[in-house]
């Protein structure tokens, strides 16, 4: 018998692997078993040569091989994974073959330049000043009308000569009261069955109902702002209306009486109209169009649809830089209207007359509950302040624009679904017949086309794109699929339990010895 003082070896069974060793780790040995036989058959390409070539050399160049490719896949990996989490927005042109009958057609606001119906002047006199009234007394009231005349939400510079007199005993006095009750009434303005829609007639009363704006009380057309104009939503279905073709004397016409008995004497204003296209749900738009005396106007309206996909709402609005309908802006509260941009920044401005003159003007914005209402009293600080109330500046924009005007910065940032107008208006002068003896304003607000432009806003990769573009680059870089990193778990997870039963068997043997 001989004797090993170190190691007892004996010739392997195979040929070409050297001595078989006692004593070696057994784990180690199962491991790399459980490896080989589950590796040797995998879907990842490769990992066969790695475990079944014979020379030790092509085996780790199999594996430098795998390995490199390994790491080229998740290095572009990370690539597109840094690109998902940027989230960025790419708008698309989704048709521009949208049917103009899928919107509703605009609201159309008519405003007077002249606020004031002089006609109705003595009336108010009596209805609003005290019966015992004096002659300065009578004075300031007019001076007061002459402000109201031409004052609107953004001019309230003319309030300035107010505070030279004795206001005291005219500080009851309701500004939207006084306005409303001197405006014109659609009786007054329109002549009689001149209107007509989508080739209908209609009386133009029934169409144009009052309702207030920034410009102050207008008349105004297929609008849900006042509460007159949302019963109409509830008995009629088809309310707000549209309109299915294009074209001249397709849309909304109507012709305006050109009364100049309604104008203050002596005064340079001539008898001319704001025209105000805006949304149904919106307040104002500063964007206005001018309807001159004996003129005829025709409007042609190019709307287009900008829509924002749903899979972007999981991004933040201050990421996205809109608001969906169903989202809040902390900066728009304290109203019932439906957000958009220009109804935010209306809000914000009347924000930002409570805050510097503690009252609201709900004559020419939207009105807030609790605040009581500007008075002739606060005309000082109303034209004080008019260049705040009408400019609205944009975030950081004194960074890179010297802009003397004080302003009044608004966070507004647009609404995820919204629409625009693109508006061109052509002007012709009336020729009247030698025995016409009224001026009027004609007017047609129509569609320019029948068909319009819709863009929709997307994520530009989104979680499907990210496993689709991960796909793509495993499959090109290791052969690998889903299936692949099934078979993986499987092996891991062979491997797991191969470690936890060694050492179960470990620790039991170890009890039983102690």
């Amino acid at each position: 018998m001989l004797l090993y003082t170190k190691e007892l070896v004996a010739p392997r069974p195979h040929r070409g692997q050297g001595l078989l060793r006692f004593k070696q780790n057994l784990l180690r040995k199962k491991v790399v078993n459980r490896l080989r036989d589950s590796l040797s058959h995998s879907t990842i390409h490769g990992m066969r040569n790695v475990f079944l070539e014979r020379h030790f050399w092509v085996r780790c160049l199999w594996l430098g091989i795998v390995v490199g490719a390994a790491v080229t896949c998740f290095s572009l990996y990370s690539v597109l994974m840094h690109r998902h989490n940027e989230q960025l927005l790419v708008s698309l042109i989704d048709t521009t073959q949208l049917p103009v009958y899928h919107i509703e057609f605009p609201a159309v606001a008519i405003c007077p330049w002249n606020h004031v119906n002089w006609l109705r002047v003595p009336d108010a006199t009596l209805r609003f000043m005290p019966r015992n009234a004096d002659s300065e007394l009578r004075e300031t009231f007019r001076q007061y009308l002459l402000v109201l005349e031409q004052t609107t939400f953004v001019n309230f510079k003319k309030a300035s000569s107010l505070s030279e007199r004795s206001l005291t005993a005219l500080a009851s006095l309701n500004m939207k009261t006084v306005i409303n009750y001197l405006s014109y009434r659609c009786d007054e303005l329109f002549v009689p069955d001149s209107c007509v829609f989508d080739e209908t007639p209609y009386d133009c009363c029934k169409l144009f109902v009052p309702e207030q704006t920034d410009k102050g009380q207008c008349l105004v057309f297929n609008s849900l702002i006042s509460e007159h104009s949302r019963k109409k939503q509830i008995t009629n279905k088809f309310y707000p209306y549209k309109l299915s073709t294009a074209g001249e004397e397709s849309g909304l016409q109507f012709t305006i009486n050109l009364n100049v008995s309604y104008l203050r004497a002596g005064t340079k204003l001539p008898f001319g109209m704001n025209l105000m296209i805006k949304e149904p749900r919106q307040w104002s738009n500063n964007m206005i169009s001018h309807l001159h005396p004996d003129t005829e106007n025709f409007l042609a309206i190019h709307p287009m649809v900008t829509e924002t996909s749903p899979n972007t709402y999981e991004m933040s609005p201050k990421k996205r830089r809109c608001y969906f309908d169903h989202e809040k802006n902390p900066h728009y509260q304290n109203t019932t209207l439906a957000y958009n941009r220009e109804n935010c920044i209306t809000m914000c401005l009347h924000q930002a007359v409570i805050r510097i003159c503690n009252c609201t003007t709900p004559a020419f914005l939207p009105p807030i509950e609790g605040i009581r209402e500007c008075g002739i009293l606060d005309a000082k600080c109303l034209s004080l302040n008019a260049d705040v109330f009408s400019y609205v500046k944009v975030r950081d924009q004194d960074k890179f624009i010297n802009d003397w005007r004080r302003g009044h910065i608004c966070h507004c940032p647009d609404n995820c679904n919204s629409r625009k107008h693109l508006m061109t208006l052509n002007v012709r002068k009336l020729d009247y017949d030698r025995n016409e003896t009224n001026r009027v304003i004609k007017a047609q607000i129509y569609y320019g086309q029948r068909v319009m432009t819709k863009i929709v806003t997307k994520l530009k990769y989104t979680d499907l794109d990210l496993m689709a573009n991960f796909g793509g680059i495993v499959s090109l870089y290791i052969g690998a699929s889903a299936m692949s990193f099934v078979e993986l778990y499987v092996v891991l997870g062979k491997l797991l339990w191969t470690l936890i039963r060694e050492g179960y068997s470990k620790a039991k043997g170890w009890i039983t010895l102690a």
